[in-house]
Protein backbone atom coordinates (compact mmCIF):
# COMPACT_ATOMS: atom_id res chain seq x y z
CA UNK A 1 0.00 0.00 0.00
CA UNK A 2 1.32 3.44 -0.89
CA UNK A 3 2.68 5.41 2.05
CA UNK A 4 0.55 8.49 1.19
CA UNK A 5 -2.68 6.48 1.33
CA UNK A 6 -4.50 7.63 4.46
CA UNK A 7 -7.44 5.64 5.81
CA UNK A 8 -10.08 6.36 8.44
CA UNK A 9 -11.67 3.44 10.30
CA UNK A 10 -15.21 4.13 11.57
CA UNK A 11 -16.90 1.92 14.16
CA UNK A 12 -19.24 2.35 17.11
CA UNK A 13 -18.04 -0.80 18.93
CA UNK A 14 -15.32 -2.66 17.02
CA UNK A 15 -14.62 -6.35 17.48
CA UNK A 16 -11.02 -6.96 18.53
CA UNK A 17 -10.32 -8.66 15.20
CA UNK A 18 -11.71 -5.69 13.25
CA UNK A 19 -9.45 -3.34 15.21
CA UNK A 20 -6.47 -5.49 14.22
CA UNK A 21 -7.64 -5.34 10.60
CA UNK A 22 -7.65 -1.54 10.81
CA UNK A 23 -4.18 -1.44 12.36
CA UNK A 24 -2.89 -3.73 9.62
CA UNK A 25 -3.58 -1.00 7.03
CA UNK A 26 -2.41 1.82 9.34
CA UNK A 27 -5.87 3.33 9.55
CA UNK A 28 -6.73 6.11 11.97
CA UNK A 29 -9.32 4.65 14.33
CA UNK A 30 -12.41 6.70 15.14
CA UNK A 31 -14.85 5.23 17.66
CA UNK A 32 -18.32 6.69 17.12
CA UNK A 33 -20.08 7.36 20.47
CA UNK A 34 -23.22 5.42 19.51
CA UNK A 35 -22.67 2.24 21.51
CA UNK A 36 -25.16 3.10 24.24
CA UNK A 37 -27.78 4.17 21.68
CA UNK A 38 -27.33 0.98 19.62
CA UNK A 39 -27.71 -1.22 22.70
CA UNK A 40 -30.78 0.71 23.84
CA UNK A 41 -32.39 0.52 20.39
CA UNK A 42 -32.06 -3.28 20.49
CA UNK A 43 -34.15 -3.27 23.65
CA UNK A 44 -36.57 -0.70 22.23
CA UNK A 45 -36.65 -1.18 18.43
CA UNK A 46 -38.80 1.91 17.77
CA UNK A 47 -35.69 4.00 18.53
CA UNK A 48 -33.96 2.69 15.39
CA UNK A 49 -35.76 5.28 13.29
CA UNK A 50 -33.59 7.92 15.02
CA UNK A 51 -30.34 6.29 13.89
CA UNK A 52 -30.11 8.08 10.51
CA UNK A 53 -30.96 11.41 12.14
CA UNK A 54 -28.29 11.27 14.84
CA UNK A 55 -25.83 9.97 12.22
CA UNK A 56 -26.55 13.05 10.12
CA UNK A 57 -25.89 15.46 12.98
CA UNK A 58 -22.77 13.57 14.06
CA UNK A 59 -21.41 13.60 10.49
CA UNK A 60 -21.55 17.42 10.56
CA UNK A 61 -19.08 17.44 13.46
CA UNK A 62 -16.64 14.85 12.12
CA UNK A 63 -13.36 16.36 10.86
CA UNK A 64 -11.12 14.20 8.68
CA UNK A 65 -8.53 14.47 5.92
CA UNK A 66 -8.47 10.83 4.83
CA UNK A 67 -9.52 9.92 1.29
CA UNK A 68 -10.54 6.37 2.17
CA UNK A 69 -13.00 5.30 4.89
CA UNK A 70 -13.19 1.73 6.16
CA UNK A 71 -16.67 1.33 7.67
CA UNK A 72 -17.21 -1.36 10.29
CA UNK A 73 -20.75 -2.68 9.82
CA UNK A 74 -24.10 -1.11 9.05
CA UNK A 75 -24.36 0.97 12.23
CA UNK A 76 -21.52 3.21 10.99
CA UNK A 77 -22.60 3.18 7.36
CA UNK A 78 -25.15 5.97 7.81
CA UNK A 79 -22.37 8.37 8.81
CA UNK A 80 -20.27 7.30 5.81
CA UNK A 81 -23.26 7.99 3.56
CA UNK A 82 -23.54 11.59 4.76
CA UNK A 83 -19.77 12.10 4.64
CA UNK A 84 -19.76 11.04 1.02
CA UNK A 85 -22.53 13.51 0.24
CA UNK A 86 -20.26 16.29 1.51
CA UNK A 87 -17.06 14.79 0.05
CA UNK A 88 -17.99 12.88 -3.15
CA UNK A 89 -14.37 11.97 -3.97
CA UNK A 90 -13.77 9.82 -0.89
CA UNK A 91 -13.84 6.04 -1.24
CA UNK A 92 -15.93 3.98 1.19
CA UNK A 93 -14.89 0.39 1.85
CA UNK A 94 -17.49 -1.56 3.80
CA UNK A 95 -16.38 -4.27 6.24
CA UNK A 96 -19.32 -6.60 5.75
CA UNK A 97 -19.34 -8.34 9.12
CA UNK A 98 -22.88 -7.92 10.41
CA UNK A 99 -26.51 -8.47 9.37
CA UNK A 100 -27.11 -5.11 7.64
CA UNK A 101 -27.25 -6.69 4.17
CA UNK A 102 -28.23 -10.20 5.23
CA UNK A 103 -31.43 -8.85 6.81
CA UNK A 104 -32.56 -6.85 3.77
CA UNK A 105 -34.81 -9.69 2.63
CA UNK A 106 -36.72 -9.53 5.91
CA UNK A 107 -37.11 -5.75 5.86
CA UNK A 108 -40.32 -4.05 4.80
CA UNK A 109 -40.43 -2.15 1.50
CA UNK A 110 -39.55 1.28 2.91
CA UNK A 111 -36.75 0.03 5.14
CA UNK A 112 -35.28 -2.03 2.31
CA UNK A 113 -35.41 0.92 -0.11
CA UNK A 114 -33.81 3.25 2.44
CA UNK A 115 -30.97 0.85 3.25
CA UNK A 116 -30.29 0.28 -0.44
CA UNK A 117 -29.99 4.05 -0.79
CA UNK A 118 -27.47 4.14 2.07
CA UNK A 119 -25.49 1.34 0.42
CA UNK A 120 -24.99 3.49 -2.70
CA UNK A 121 -22.12 5.20 -0.87
CA UNK A 122 -20.12 1.95 -0.86
CA UNK A 123 -17.25 1.63 -3.38
CA UNK A 124 -15.88 -1.74 -2.27
CA UNK A 125 -16.60 -4.51 0.22
CA UNK A 126 -14.61 -6.94 2.33
CA UNK A 127 -16.99 -9.69 3.46
CA UNK A 128 -16.06 -11.94 6.36
CA UNK A 129 -17.55 -15.08 4.79
CA UNK A 130 -18.59 -16.60 1.49
CA UNK A 131 -22.19 -16.46 2.72
CA UNK A 132 -22.00 -12.69 3.19
CA UNK A 133 -20.28 -12.18 -0.16
CA UNK A 134 -22.99 -14.14 -1.95
CA UNK A 135 -25.75 -11.98 -0.48
CA UNK A 136 -23.82 -8.72 -0.90
CA UNK A 137 -22.97 -9.37 -4.56
CA UNK A 138 -26.71 -9.46 -5.33
CA UNK A 139 -27.16 -5.97 -3.86
CA UNK A 140 -23.92 -4.21 -4.82
CA UNK A 141 -22.03 -4.09 -8.11
CA UNK A 142 -18.66 -3.17 -6.61
CA UNK A 143 -15.37 -5.02 -5.97
CA UNK A 144 -15.95 -7.60 -3.22
CA UNK A 145 -13.28 -9.65 -1.45
CA UNK A 146 -13.45 -12.20 1.37
CA UNK A 147 -11.35 -12.21 4.53
CA UNK A 148 -12.21 -14.71 7.26
CA UNK A 149 -11.62 -13.44 10.82
CA UNK A 150 -9.42 -15.44 13.17
CA UNK A 151 -10.49 -16.79 16.59
CA UNK A 152 -9.18 -15.44 19.87
CA UNK A 153 -6.40 -17.41 21.52
CA UNK A 154 -8.35 -19.51 24.01
CA UNK A 155 -6.44 -22.11 25.97
CA UNK A 156 -8.27 -25.37 26.73
CA UNK A 157 -8.20 -26.53 30.33
CA UNK A 158 -7.73 -30.12 31.41
CA UNK A 159 -10.91 -30.93 33.28
CA UNK A 160 -13.83 -33.34 33.22
CA UNK A 161 -15.98 -32.65 30.19
CA UNK A 162 -19.70 -32.95 30.91
CA UNK A 163 -22.89 -33.34 28.89
CA UNK A 164 -23.55 -29.62 29.06
CA UNK A 165 -24.82 -27.29 26.35
CA UNK A 166 -23.20 -23.88 26.05
CA UNK A 167 -23.93 -20.56 24.37
CA UNK A 168 -21.35 -17.74 24.28
CA UNK A 169 -22.10 -14.39 22.68
CA UNK A 170 -24.49 -11.47 22.50
CA UNK A 171 -27.91 -11.98 24.03
CA UNK A 172 -29.76 -10.19 21.23
CA UNK A 173 -32.84 -11.25 19.25
CA UNK A 174 -30.84 -11.77 16.03
CA UNK A 175 -28.95 -14.59 17.76
CA UNK A 176 -32.26 -16.42 18.38
CA UNK A 177 -31.50 -16.76 22.06
CA UNK A 178 -35.01 -17.98 22.91
CA UNK A 179 -34.63 -20.79 20.37
CA UNK A 180 -31.30 -21.77 21.94
CA UNK A 181 -32.86 -21.84 25.41
CA UNK A 182 -35.68 -24.06 24.19
CA UNK A 183 -33.21 -26.47 22.59
CA UNK A 184 -31.03 -26.62 25.69
CA UNK A 185 -33.89 -27.09 28.13
CA UNK A 186 -35.66 -29.70 26.01
CA UNK A 187 -32.58 -31.77 25.13
CA UNK A 188 -32.71 -35.04 27.11
CA UNK A 189 -28.92 -35.46 26.79
CA UNK A 190 -27.96 -32.19 28.48
CA UNK A 191 -27.50 -32.06 32.23
CA UNK A 192 -27.07 -28.26 32.13
CA UNK A 193 -27.42 -25.43 29.62
CA UNK A 194 -24.96 -22.60 30.29
CA UNK A 195 -25.39 -19.09 28.86
CA UNK A 196 -22.53 -16.55 28.78
CA UNK A 197 -22.88 -13.01 27.45
CA UNK A 198 -24.85 -9.79 27.69
CA UNK A 199 -27.36 -7.96 25.53
CA UNK A 200 -30.96 -6.94 25.02
CA UNK A 201 -32.40 -10.22 26.33
CA UNK A 202 -30.22 -10.37 29.44
CA UNK A 203 -33.09 -9.82 31.87
CA UNK A 204 -35.15 -12.48 30.08
CA UNK A 205 -32.30 -14.97 30.45
CA UNK A 206 -31.92 -14.14 34.14
CA UNK A 207 -35.63 -14.69 34.74
CA UNK A 208 -35.60 -18.01 32.87
CA UNK A 209 -32.56 -19.22 34.79
CA UNK A 210 -34.43 -18.62 38.05
CA UNK A 211 -37.29 -20.81 36.81
CA UNK A 212 -35.22 -23.75 35.56
CA UNK A 213 -32.48 -25.51 37.55
CA UNK A 214 -31.10 -26.88 34.29
CA UNK A 215 -30.34 -23.36 33.01
CA UNK A 216 -27.36 -21.38 34.30
CA UNK A 217 -26.73 -17.77 33.32
CA UNK A 218 -23.19 -16.62 34.14
CA UNK A 219 -23.11 -13.09 32.69
CA UNK A 220 -19.87 -12.20 30.93
CA UNK A 221 -16.70 -14.21 31.51
CA UNK A 222 -13.09 -13.58 30.56
CA UNK A 223 -11.98 -17.20 30.97
CA UNK A 224 -14.33 -18.73 28.39
CA UNK A 225 -11.75 -21.48 27.77
CA UNK A 226 -12.90 -23.05 31.02
CA UNK A 227 -16.46 -23.41 29.72
CA UNK A 228 -15.43 -24.55 26.23
CA UNK A 229 -13.41 -27.23 28.05
CA UNK A 230 -16.15 -28.20 30.49
CA UNK A 231 -19.08 -28.39 28.05
CA UNK A 232 -19.39 -30.96 25.30
CA UNK A 233 -21.57 -28.84 23.00
CA UNK A 234 -21.74 -25.25 21.82
CA UNK A 235 -25.26 -24.40 20.59
CA UNK A 236 -25.36 -21.60 18.00
CA UNK A 237 -28.60 -21.48 15.98
CA UNK A 238 -29.26 -18.03 14.47
CA UNK A 239 -30.99 -17.67 11.12
CA UNK A 240 -27.87 -15.81 9.94
CA UNK A 241 -24.52 -15.00 11.53
CA UNK A 242 -21.65 -13.80 9.31
CA UNK A 243 -18.61 -15.55 10.84
CA UNK A 244 -18.90 -16.13 14.62
CA UNK A 245 -15.51 -16.63 16.24
CA UNK A 246 -17.06 -18.57 19.14
CA UNK A 247 -17.67 -21.57 16.86
CA UNK A 248 -13.95 -21.73 16.05
CA UNK A 249 -12.85 -21.10 19.63
CA UNK A 250 -15.12 -23.87 20.91
CA UNK A 251 -13.80 -26.32 18.31
CA UNK A 252 -10.20 -25.55 19.24
CA UNK A 253 -11.06 -26.43 22.84
CA UNK A 254 -12.74 -29.71 21.84
CA UNK A 255 -16.32 -28.49 22.29
CA UNK A 256 -18.64 -29.80 19.54
CA UNK A 257 -20.46 -26.98 17.72
CA UNK A 258 -24.09 -27.50 16.79
CA UNK A 259 -24.78 -24.73 14.30
CA UNK A 260 -27.42 -23.68 11.78
CA UNK A 261 -26.81 -23.49 8.04
CA UNK A 262 -26.97 -19.72 8.27
CA UNK A 263 -23.73 -19.57 10.27
CA UNK A 264 -20.87 -18.27 8.12
CA UNK A 265 -18.33 -20.68 9.61
CA UNK A 266 -20.28 -23.73 8.39
CA UNK A 267 -17.62 -24.32 5.68
CA UNK A 268 -15.26 -25.43 8.44
CA UNK A 269 -17.44 -28.21 9.82
CA UNK A 270 -18.76 -31.61 8.79
CA UNK A 271 -22.50 -31.89 8.11
CA UNK A 272 -23.01 -33.80 11.35
CA UNK A 273 -22.48 -30.51 13.22
CA UNK A 274 -24.82 -28.50 10.97
CA UNK A 275 -28.58 -28.39 11.57
CA UNK A 276 -30.88 -28.10 8.53
CA UNK A 277 -33.85 -26.83 10.52
CA UNK A 278 -32.88 -25.10 13.79
CA UNK A 279 -36.52 -25.22 14.92
CA UNK A 280 -36.60 -29.01 14.65
CA UNK A 281 -35.70 -30.29 18.12
CA UNK A 282 -35.88 -33.89 16.92
CA UNK A 283 -33.13 -33.31 14.35
CA UNK A 284 -30.95 -31.51 16.90
CA UNK A 285 -31.40 -34.19 19.55
CA UNK A 286 -30.60 -36.93 17.04
CA UNK A 287 -27.36 -35.18 16.12
CA UNK A 288 -26.38 -34.75 19.75
CA UNK A 289 -27.20 -38.39 20.49
CA UNK A 290 -25.16 -39.60 17.49
CA UNK A 291 -22.15 -37.46 18.47
CA UNK A 292 -22.24 -38.78 22.04
CA UNK A 293 -22.40 -42.37 20.79
CA UNK A 294 -19.50 -41.85 18.34
CA UNK A 295 -17.44 -39.37 20.33
CA UNK A 296 -13.98 -40.61 19.32
CA UNK A 297 -14.89 -40.51 15.62
CA UNK A 298 -16.44 -37.05 16.01
CA UNK A 299 -13.30 -35.71 17.66
CA UNK A 300 -11.33 -36.71 14.58
CA UNK A 301 -13.76 -34.75 12.43
CA UNK A 302 -13.35 -31.77 14.75
CA UNK A 303 -9.57 -31.98 14.38
CA UNK A 304 -9.99 -31.72 10.60
CA UNK A 305 -12.09 -28.60 11.09
CA UNK A 306 -9.46 -27.01 13.32
CA UNK A 307 -6.84 -27.42 10.58
CA UNK A 308 -8.97 -25.25 8.26
CA UNK A 309 -9.05 -22.29 10.65
CA UNK A 310 -6.79 -19.43 9.61
CA UNK A 311 -4.17 -18.23 12.06
CA UNK A 312 -4.05 -14.61 13.20
CA UNK A 313 -1.05 -13.98 10.96
CA UNK A 314 -2.75 -15.52 7.91
CA UNK A 315 -5.98 -13.60 8.49
CA UNK A 316 -4.28 -10.23 8.97
CA UNK A 317 -2.10 -10.68 5.90
CA UNK A 318 -5.14 -11.75 3.92
CA UNK A 319 -7.03 -8.63 5.00
CA UNK A 320 -4.22 -6.32 3.96
CA UNK A 321 -3.91 -8.07 0.59
CA UNK A 322 -7.66 -7.99 -0.06
CA UNK A 323 -7.88 -4.32 0.94
CA UNK A 324 -5.09 -3.48 -1.49
CA UNK A 325 -6.84 -5.53 -4.22
CA UNK A 326 -9.95 -3.40 -3.82
CA UNK A 327 -8.00 -0.14 -3.95
CA UNK A 328 -6.19 -1.31 -7.08
CA UNK A 329 -9.51 -2.12 -8.76
CA UNK A 330 -10.96 1.23 -7.78
CA UNK A 331 -7.88 2.98 -9.17
CA UNK A 332 -8.11 1.02 -12.40
CA UNK A 333 -4.90 -0.97 -11.81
Amino acid sequence: MKEETKILFLSHSPHKVHLEFAKQINARIKIIPFDRFIKTSKRYPFLKCLHPLISFFYSLTLKFKEKIILVDGGSSLYIAFFLKLYHPKIKVIYLDADLFILNLKKANFLERAFKKLILKCVDGVISVSQMNKKETSVILNVPIEICNPYPARVEPIKMERKNYGLYVGRLDPDKNIKRILQVGLACPYFEKMIIIGEGALENYIKAESEKYDKLRYLGTKENVGRYYSQCKFLIHLPDKDPHPCTTMEAAQCGCFPIISRGVGTNYLFDDIFIVKNPDDSTEINEKIKYILEHEEEMRKLLEKSILKIESKEQSLKNFKDKFENILNKLNGN
